[in-house]
């Protein structure tokens, strides 16, 4: 059961958590570099993988500067993103909710609660999703890539305040991370998480965990964690 009453905004992230397209992201990586090695696509899953909520930017770059170096990388980089978000775009209208997390957000909603999203994605093109799929109107900010999530959090911290209390749901370690730095209550999301460890993370940190959003809320306990879902 998780209480709301007690905070002033809520902060999700999107794939995994909004939308279930972890896989979707990860086989577009995949298909950007099918005339790359196998072996070194395989390293870049890999690290993709373990760097959940970083940038599409930033996971190219790797790969053509570290994994496999291309003297033309910003050119190999530039091609490989142009199909990767052709790939992601149609992914994204097309794939299914996390179970639950739309009623979850009308309940926030009813709570006159402020809603952010703070992702990884490319902004520009998570809006545009958010737009066509009708759900953009249900937050007060949408916030993306090329900004890392710790530039746009503070983004939504200095729109609520300094002192005003919130709640992120993410399904990386990136989340619990910028959770941590600003202060705000944190939930894994664990049910199509690609984070191996972060069930096992967030328990020794005494973190709620879920593994979607058929959950309870109740404004009426004091504690926002009440009891294990």
């Amino acid at each position: 059961m998780i209480d709301l009453s007690d905070y002033d905004y809520v902060v999700f992230d999107c794939d995994g958590v909004i939308l279930d397209s972890n896989r979707l992201k990860t086989e577009a990586f995949v298909s950007a570099l099918d005339d790359e090695p196998d072996q070194y696509v395989d390293k870049m899953i890999a690290y993709h993988k373990a760097n959940g909520g970083i940038s599409r930017y930033k996971k190219f770059r790797y790969y053509f500067e570290e994994i496999n170096p291309h003297k033309d990388a910003n050119k190999k980089i530039e091609q490989s993103i142009s199909r990767f978000a052709e790939i992601v775009y149609r992914g994204l209208m097309e794939c299914n909710y996390i179970p639950g997390v739309l009623d979850f957000i009308e309940e926030v909603k009813k709570k006159e609660l402020h809603l952010f999203v703070v992702s990884g994605s490319d902004e520009e093109e998570l809006r545009k999703v958010f737009s066509k799929r009708g759900i953009a109107l249900l937050f007060s900010e949408i916030y993306g890539s090329p900004f890392t999530k710790s530039e746009n959090m503070k983004k939504v911290t200095d729109l609520v305040g300094k002192h005003s209390k919130g709640i992120l749901f993410g399904d990386s370690r990136s989340d619990m991370e910028v959770a941590e730095d600003y202060g705000l209550d944190f939930v894994f999301v664990q049910g199509v998480s690609e984070w191996k460890d972060g069930h096992q993370f967030a328990e020794s940190k005494a973190f709620l965990t879920i593994d979607d959003f058929k959950i309870e809320i109740d404004e009426e306990f004091p504690a926002w964690l009440v009891s294990s879902i």
